[in-house]
């Protein structure tokens, strides 16, 4: 193995002390002060081991690294109970995991509120140091990692791409010169069966190679009313091959093979209406199946209601059976890391990285929120992803180490292909409605008395004659992305010792990322659609080109008219999709492509207080740092007007931070404060495209400011007891941020609405966590109580101003009330530590939250939502040889 002087930095204060007996991880391992191995030995002073984090990509201790990172080890993420790194968000601070129909990773409130690939993540997550660029597989099982490091804020000198809130960084066990291993199994509630092992084994003097597998699975914990259907339900395998060759006292090679199989079952969603005006109800007077009265419609919201939990009870649905909840996905990724000391001071890493997935047909979106397929959006076929990623990096020091530097050159090309369906339905407009609309007037409550309405193209018609067919637009449009995305990036960073206690990091990067997309949509054919209507004797004249598909009913609103239309076009494939007869032509066949670039610098100044002890105070480092971030543009599909450029994200950081470690290094707190000011935010948002088509885009808010501060604390009152907590405190503003009203846009108007006093989405202002740990040293083995509890302020789930509205009368309309977890764990492990019994529960209170939901409340004034999971129990088993 290399034996490298590498980032030794000298300090005038020496390294944490550890307490007597206690293990000093060492080399590329992060020696995370954990519970399982800080409580070994009773001693009789207790100090917390070293932490050493590559955050600057080299290796240095936690407390002299002028970065606000949190590090846990592996052994400190079994003792919690975590299984999927979505579950840091318990006790990291101003960290929020959400999951469901994608996953979303939040830094200091900054995420991505979609799992789209043409969207990237605003938070980058590494596995030794390849890059995932796509959120669907950033949330990863622990299956054999080491340790793993949260960067708040952003960090693109080193990092680089789409690390605007931050960065995740996982670091695997690595093969070593001994046999050893172990074997993990996991029996609990609701089914749940998780096995893992891992072996290492030496194959000769300088190579070796280490197998892990992780299988996991559990039953869905809610149920769907109608078919019994379970949702929430895991199944997933994975298996990591890594090999390590030490060419030469100078040159080590370290390979990686990780495969993944995932088909779990997603949570069934609830519905709520928030918004009786929204346009979808009375806001425009629209009918849906069912509807027997223009001026008192009722079965959308009645649709939403039957699958609300109000009616139907705790952890219930009624959505009915649907194809399209699997989530079905594999994933394939590779990866060799080449380290050359080609001399005692300087480094060059190599990296180059492959990866392949594809996911299956899923349902992305219900915002109907019940069981009728009137507003959806779903994935229709396998989506694919490729990458390919090359790295060169070189590192070392000069003047006796009291200058390090860090630079690189970074390449990676991704091609994605993404089909996706919009489903609208059909739906009904009186003819006194379409009258108003015509003249861009707001509608007024339709009556059946007065004199004859006149309806262009038609002629006069009687008040309350029905209008039925696609009246939202075209009902269903069919999207193929293909995306090939170019990235190129070159960076340097470099810190210089001004004395022995004040040190001067300055750093800059430049990123070019080029877009390609292409675009093909392809609508239903609404002359067929029309055909099979009169075929049907249901319709007469129709509207033309102005409004297609949209034709006057030979049936009064008293037998259904829209519920009589609908049933023409049946899911006769069972693929959860409507079947209307399709064009075959392409609208729109579209490509564009533009090369976005950027220079991000940074600045950090940090002061290690000499003269230090193992006194009250034992080591102090203080530091400001400033930072740029930037997230590519991207071109996003709005319905009829095709690709549309959403502009690059651009943020300015400004910390102050420090790190201090007292009562002979047995107490650790860190903390900082901060200011981040962005540009051309990328928010999701509800709009509408020229023909009058609503859409969930991406588009740039404006701008916003993020200001906040964090604290970490970790105290041993003793060699047998450990307390963590954290805390964090974000004050979310937008400076400028307009949007169009919705309703006047639907009748040709441009309004404009002012939602800079609206709350950032998805993030709550407020976190803490708590956790406390006991071991118990007997004869016949070490007895650990343990109890974590994490408490979050409420968070808006809102996608326009109508949820916002919505979510002012009542936080539950359009959010998620302030929620506290709380996990129980109880474990035993022999004298010689290779054999432990842990029992556990998770949200011991049973506390019902929401992990992902959304609300639409200008439009649709609905609230989608699903739960989280329910309190579960189990008993876990370990074996280390």
């Amino acid at each position: 193995m290399i034996k490298s002087k590498l980032n030794t930095r000298k300090k005038p204060v020496s390294l944490f002390l550890t307490a007597a007996g206690l293990t000093l991880l060492s080399g590329s391992t992060l020696a995370q002060p954990s519970e399982s191995k800080a409580t070994k030995v009773v001693t009789k002073r207790a100090a917390l081991e070293e932490v050493v984090v590559t955050a600057r990509r080299r290796e240095e201790s936690m407390q002299e690294a002028p970065v606000a990172v949190s590090a846990m080890s592996g052994d400190a993420m079994r003792q919690r109970g975590i299984a999927n790194t979505s579950e840091l968000t318990k006790s990291v601070p101003s960290l929020e995991i959400s999951q469901g129909r994608a996953s979303q990773i939040y830094i200091r409130g900054v995420g991505q509120r979609s799992g789209f690939a043409r969207v990237d993540p605003t938070v980058g997550v590494y596995l030794d140091d390849l890059f995932i660029p796509r959120s669907d597989s950033q949330l990863l099982d622990t299956v054999d990692i080491e340790n793993v490091q949260v960067l708040r804020g952003p960090q693109g000198t080193l990092f680089g791409k789409n690390t605007t809130g931050g960065a995740m960084v996982l670091t695997l066990a690595k093969p070593g010169d001994t046999q050893e291993g172990y074997v993990d199994v996991t029996l609990g509630s609701l089914g749940a069966q998780t096995v893992r092992a891992a072996w290492t084994q030496p194959i000769s003097d300088d190579l070796s190679m280490r197998v892990a597998v992780n299988n996991r699975r559990r039953d869905g914990f809610t149920e769907d009313v109608v078919s019994g259907q379970k949702g929430g339900s895991v199944d997933r395998i994975a298996a990591l091959l890594q090999t390590r060759w030490d060419a030469s006292d100078s040159i080590s090679v370290n390979t990686l093979l990780f495969l993944s199989d995932r088909d779990d079952t997603l949570e069934h969603n609830n519905c709520r209406i928030n918004n009786q005006q929204a346009l979808f109800l009375e806001g425009l007077y629209l009918a849906w199946p069912g509807d027997t009265d223009p001026a008192q419609p009722t079965a959308y919201r009645e649709n939403c209601e039957s699958n609300s939990r109000e009616r139907l009870g705790d952890l219930k649905s009624n959505t009915g059976p649907h194809p399209n909840l699997n989530w079905d996905q594999q994933q394939a990724l590779f990866g060799t890391t080449v380290e050359w000391l080609y001399s005692d001071d300087h480094q060059l890493k190599g990296v180059l990285g492959a990866r392949k997935a594809e996911k299956g047909e899923l349902v992305t979106s219900d915002q109907d929120g019940g069981p009728g397929n009137w507003s959806e959006s779903h994935n229709h076929g396998t989506s694919e992803q490729k990458s390919f990623s090359a790295e060169l990096q070189f590192s070392g020091g000069f003047a006796d180490d009291r200058l390090r530097y860090t630079g690189g050159l970074f390449y990676m090309l991704e091609e994605n292909f993404e089909p996706f369906t919009l489903v609208s339905g059909f739906g009904g407009l009186d003819s006194q409605t379409i009258a108003e609309l015509g003249a861009g007037q707001e509608p007024t409550r339709p009556t059946s008395t007065g004199g004859v309405v006149s309806i262009p193209g038609i002629g006069g018609v009687a008040p309350g004659t029905p209008f039925v067919g696609a009246v939202t637009g075209n009902p269903i449009q069919q999207n193929e992305f293909d995306l090939k995305n170019t990235t190129l990036a070159a960076y340097v960073q470099t810190s210089y010792d001004l004395t022995e206690d004040l040190e001067l990091t300055l750093g800059i990067r430049w990123t070019s990322e080029k877009r390609e997309s292409n675009l093909i949509l392809t609508q239903a054919d609404t002359t067929a659609i029309e055909n099979r209507m009169r075929a049907a004797g249901l319709v007469g004249a129709c509207l033309g080109p102005a409004l297609p598909a949209v034709c006057q009913s030979n049936v009064p609103w008293a037998a259904d008219p829209v519920g009589l239309v609908a049933a023409l076009f049946p899911d006769l494939n069972g693929d959860g999709i409507d079947d209307f007869p399709m064009n075959t032509t392409p609208f729109k066949d579209e490509s564009k492509e533009k090369t976005f670039s950027k220079v991000t610098p940074m600045a950090s100044l940090s002061y290690t207080i000499p003269g230090l002890g193992d006194g009250f105070l034992s080591s102090a480092t203080l530091y400001a740092t400033y930072s740029d971030g930037f997230k590519s543009g991207f071109f996003e599909p709005r319905v009829q007007d095709g690709l549309q450029q959403v502009e690059p994200e651009e943020v300015k950081n400004f910390e102050l931070g420090y790190k201090l470690e007292a009562l002979e290094r047995s107490l650790r707190i860190n903390g900082a404060i901060y200011t981040m000011e962005f540009t051309n935010q990328q928010l999701i948002q509800v709009q509408t495209d020229s023909a009058g088509n609503l859409a969930v885009v991406f588009d740039n808010a404006g701008n916003s400011d993020i200001k906040g501060t964090e604290l970490e604390i970790q105290w041993m009152p003793s060699a047998n007891m450990l307390v963590n907590f954290s805390a964090s405190y974000n004050d979310y503003s937008f400076t400028e941020f307009s949007d169009r009203d919705l309703l006047q846009a639907s009748l040709g108007n441009t309004v404009v609405v002012d939602r800079t006093d609206e709350p950032f989405p998805v993030s709550p202002e407020e976190t803490y966590s708590v956790g406390v740990q006991y071991t118990w040293e007997t004869s016949v083995g070490a007895f650990t109580p343990r109890i974590d509890a994490s408490y979050k302020s409420e968070i808006y789930l809102g996608l326009d101003r109508g949820s916002f509205e919505a979510y002012e009368r009542d936080k539950e309309l359009a959010g998620d009330p302030a929620k506290t977890l709380v996990d129980l764990r109880f474990s035993w492990s022999s004298l010689d530590y290779r054999t432990s019994v842990a029992a556990f529960v998770k949200n011991a209170t049973d506390e019902r939250y929401q992990p992902g939901a959304a609300s639409v409340g200008s439009s649709l004034g609905t609230f989608f939502s699903f739960y989280g999971e329910p309190r579960t129990y189990g008993l876990e088993l370990r074996y280390e040889y």
